[in-house]
């Protein structure tokens, strides 16, 4: 089991450049979204040199940029893809409490076509939008990737792990009144990855996230489930490692 420091360590499956630092790219295993192009190339040319770091490409719904055609976008995600050889599409995703959801949904489609063209894994970011966000899957029949801090019912987790999504749980299973901890028991191990969405999900009063804080929340985890914390972390270990794993090809 890997260790940090001669400490037994998580594999973070969602973080941000924003968070890294030498260590924590030399010493851990994480992977690194991108919230825009931008960001995409700075993270990748921040992480080259790293094996462990593996880096996603893609536009979160945040950071849409209006004045882009859909062309453009493709294009761009497209070439920056090639160039730069990511582990992962994402962050992209669907959100209902920002503006341009029509276009969000536009964009999301566009990762999701290329998410198969090259065989990657996608990490998407979902809120209040689970409905819409099956139904695009649906579009689809061999994605795989995450959806990150999950937190929403047994149902929806039942249908998202049928489209090969597995579930990133982060600082929300500190809330026992979740959604996600009141499902998490009908939730197979099988299925998840722990997160800190680092630096952007603090717990407590934290001001900001970190990949330790991913220790705490598998100990949550392992109290939810009933089982033992080592079980925890070997086998969201392997999810991660069975995840991103993919290597683009032209």
């Amino acid at each position: 089991m890997n260790k940090f420091n001669g400490e037994v360590y998580i594999y973070d499956a969602h973080c941000h450049l924003e968070s890294l630092n030498d260590v924590s790219l030399e010493q851990r295993f994480l992977a690194v979204a991108a919230t825009s192009l931008e960001d995409s190339i700075k993270l990748a040319k921040y992480c080259q040199s790293n094996s462990q770091a593996k880096i996603g490409i893609g536009i979160h719904p945040w950071y849409i940029d209006l004045n882009s055609t859909l062309t453009s976008i493709t294009e761009k995600l497209e070439a920056a893809i090639l160039e730069y050889q990511p582990d992962f599409i994402g962050e992209t995703g669907l959100d209902k409490l920002k503006p341009e959801f029509d276009l969000q949904q536009k964009i999301f489609y566009i990762h999701l076509q290329l998410a198969q063209k090259y065989n990657l894994p996608l990490v998407i970011h979902c809120v209040r939008a689970y409905n819409e966000l099956l139904a695009i899957l649906s579009k689809f029949t061999t994605l795989r990737g995450m959806v990150h801090a999950y937190n929403a019912n047994s149902e929806t987790a039942k249908q998202l792990v049928k489209k090969n999504m597995l579930l990133g749980i982060g600082s929300i299973i500190l809330n026992e009144n979740s959604q996600l901890s009141k499902s998490i028991e009908k939730i197979p191990l099988e299925q998840l990855l722990i997160e800190s969405d680092a630096p952007y999900m603090p717990y407590g009063t934290k001001e900001f996230s970190s990949s330790d804080d991913c220790m705490l929340y598998a100990k949550q985890l392992a109290k939810n489930k009933k089982t033992n914390l080592t079980e925890i972390i070997s086998k969201v270990n392997q999810n991660f490692t069975t995840l991103f794993n993919s290597v683009v090809t032209s």
